[in-house]
């Protein structure tokens, strides 16, 4: 490629030199035609093909090169296109996958879900979880259940983990629940090792409250506190959370327990509610 770029750029350089060395050579060739020792035409074609032969390799080079170019860059533009072709593939493989991956885990919870609506021994109705309200003075959840599935005030919600909360809100087709963690919300409950009742109220954050247990109750840290059924809202032994923290109350009479929640609500996508309690009292 360098020795073809010099010979153009020697060609324009000298193109005045050479026009004029060709027409002398011409003019020589008219003086000698006459000459029977010469043969008509001979001078000329020797010049040219000294000439011209050089020129006409060096366009060949230039064609050839420019056909190779663009025979590449049809190449290329026929790569890219495959590729990209490819990648369109693969993004709509991955998302038919995603699709697949979250039907199959819907399906699992649901499939658990039902097995526990038919294992527990009350009506339920199952919902999904549509929105979420995590504020400090009204932490909420929205269902996909209302009035016209049967759905009213005061019912439980509860899910495989634990209790959830109680409806305080319905509309025709979507229901506002109160989460245990809410600082309104207090549900009648027990340690299941002891027996031992309290009251169970939301702290406003991710945790719950154990009130009214006396100093001289035998509550311990990792105790299960479950439902008492006591109120009639939850049916009796549903689990509420797991105790992680005991001290002595500022009163010198109660203590001061916490309870971390068994059902984790961000977690959760799929819920019951309790529309017949059928609780028992303590045996």
């Amino acid at each position: 490629m360098r020795s073809e770029r010099y010979i153009v750029t020697f060609l324009k350089r000298h193109q005045i030199t050479l026009a004029s060395l060709l027409l002398a050579l011409f003019s020589l060739h008219l003086a000698l035609t006459d000459r029977k020792e010469v043969a008509r035409g001979f001078i000329l074609k020797e010049v040219l093909s000294i000439t011209v032969t050089p020129m006409q390799r060096l366009v060949l080079a230039v064609s050839d090169g420019v056909a190779g170019i663009w025979s590449d860059y049809i190449f290329l533009t026929g790569v890219g296109q495959e590729n990209d072709s490819l990648k369109n593939t693969v993004l709509s493989l991955q998302e038919e996958n995603n699709r697949l991956r979250e039907e199959v885990s819907l399906n699992n919870r649901l499939r658990d879900v039902l097995a526990y609506k038919e294992s527990v021994p009350f009506k339920t109705v199952a919902a999904s979880i549509t929105g979420f309200n995590m504020d400090r003075w009204a932490r909420t959840v929205t269902i996909s259940k209302g009035s016209k599935e049967g759905i009213a005030k005061d019912l439980a919600v509860i899910s495989l983990e634990g209790v959830v909360g109680r409806v305080i809100e319905v509309n025709r087709h979507t229901s506002r629940v109160l989460l245990t963690t809410d600082l309104r919300s207090d549900i009648d409950a027990l340690v299941q090792r002891t027996r031992v009742k309290g009251v169970i109220e939301g702290s406003g954050t991710e945790g719950l409250i154990f009130k009214y247990i006396r100093q001289v109750d035998d509550v311990q840290i990792g105790d299960t506190v479950v439902t008492s059924a006591l109120s009639g809202v939850f049916p009796k032994g549903l689990v509420i959370g797991e105790v992680t923290k005991i001290e002595k109350g500022r009163d010198n009479f109660f203590k001061y327990i916490e309870v971390r929640p068994k059902a984790e609500v961000r977690k959760i996508e799929e819920v019951l509610i309790v529309t017949e309690t059928g609780f028992f009292e303590e045996e």
